[in-house]
């Protein structure tokens, strides 16, 4: 009997089993179901995604793509680059010199299509390439005109379109557009920082001071002086150290030391130009330039301010010569430490001109510590991007 039961028992266990794995298949089934149809709903998805990006694309071949006026700018910057990458010896030869190259030859040459393939319709524009050769570099600079629709705008033209008689900003003097005051608009952001515009000379080039001093102080000069007797330096500004260091920093900078003033593209944008290395006295008030530019040194790529370019920022009337220390007030130029001149005293052979940190114009000896502040001139062709001029907002160029 006991044995008849235990087979009977096991039997029922077995059925009970084979109930259990029924009921999990089932769940299976259903599982395997249900994957089947979100498969096949996301098939459908992506299917109906496929026609419309086939849409889109078929309807992209039929309407034809615009780009914005810097796009276009840069299309003809860059066909121009491919173009004289291949015609290398037509480029300017010395340094200044100037081709010109019409978007119409660009587009013979196959560099770019025709500018109406990238503007909107019934916009009709004009186009062109201006490369200057700048020392070692070239400058490629296009223009675009498009009527009224938009223009190619170097930065001197957008700076001087408002000039002042009165208060702070931009004054017209000396043939020149200076600014002047103690809150004016005058940053611009290069690459390796800001700058301040000193004035936009004669030619439309712009002069431009680093905002803030340059690697470390140190003298002008240190060179034994005959006529002293010992190492009080020697102010001619032709052999000076401050000339040297400054050669140095445009072409060998460090910067662990923070020498680093200039990139290789905002080199690209800068001239050479005639440095005034002319002496003064501390009570001449000639600040037209006469003075300094008695004396010049050729093709300089960076310099130091003169004292009447000191002088003119200040809107104080009784800033009229070095001796002035109201030359401090109303000045942008003003900094918390010394920083040098490239000026030298007309009395002396071992005295030049430093501002000190309380913006004062101070004579002292060559051999003293200062910071250096570089000073450049911007191509006349370099394009405005934006920006007002302001801290937060300074010009920026193309």
């Amino acid at each position: 009997m006991a044995s008849r039961f235990n087979i009977v028992r096991k039997a029922n266990v077995k059925e009970e089993e084979t109930e259990e794995e029924l009921e999990e298949k089932k769940k299976i089934a259903d599982k395997n179901k249900a994957k089947k149809k979100m498969l096949l709903f996301m098939g459908v998805i992506v299917g109906v995604l496929c026609v419309i990006l086939l849409i889109l694309f078929m309807s992209s071949l039929f309407v034809k793509r615009t780009y914005t006026y810097d796009n276009i700018e840069k299309i003809i910057k860059d066909a121009t680059v491919a173009y004289f990458k291949d015609h290398s010896d037509l480029l300017p030869q010395v340094d200044g010199g100037i081709v010109e190259i019409e978007v119409d030859n660009l587009v013979a040459a196959e560099k770019m299509k025709p500018l109406s393939e990238y503007t909107k319709e019934g916009i009709t524009c004009t186009g062109k390439t201006l490369v200057e050769k700048t020392g070692n570099e070239y400058l490629y600079t296009p223009f675009l005109d498009c009527g009224n629709a938009f223009m190619t705008q170097e930065l001197y033209k957008k700076v001087t379109e408002k000039v002042v008689t009165s208060g702070y900003g931009l004054y017209k003097l000396n043939n020149e557009y200076v600014y002047r005051g103690e809150n004016v608009n005058n940053y611009v952001k290069l690459d390796e920082g800001l700058w301040r515009i000193v004035k936009v000379a004669t030619n439309n080039r712009i002069m431009l001071i680093k905002e803030l001093a340059v690697g470390n102080s140190l003298a002008w000069d240190n060179r034994y002086n005959s006529q002293v007797g010992y190492n009080a330096g020697i102010n001619n500004y032709q052999a000076s150290r401050v000339k040297e260091y400054l050669e140095k920093i445009y072409t060998k900078p460090e910067k662990n030391l923070q020498e680093i003033f200039l990139s290789d593209s905002d080199k690209e944008k800068i001239v050479s130009a005639n440095l005034c290395t002319g002496k003064r006295s501390v009570e001449e008030t000639d600040n037209s330039g006469n003075i300094e530019c008695s004396q010049i040194i050729n093709s300089q790529k960076v310099g130091l301010l003169t004292a009447s370019d000191y002088i003119n920022a200040s809107i104080d009337t009784n800033c009229k010569a070095i001796e002035n220390d109201a030359c401090q007030n109303y000045n942008y130029l003003k900094e918390d430490y010394s920083w040098w001149l490239v000026t030298a005293d007309k009395n002396s052979t071992d005295k030049v001109y430093s501002i000190d940190s309380n913006g004062r114009i101070i004579l002292g000896g060559a051999m003293n510590y200062a910071y250096v502040r570089p000073v450049i001139y911007l191509n006349n062709k370099v394009l405005y991007k934006k920006g007002t001029g302001s801290k937060d907002k300074p010009f920026e160029i193309k």
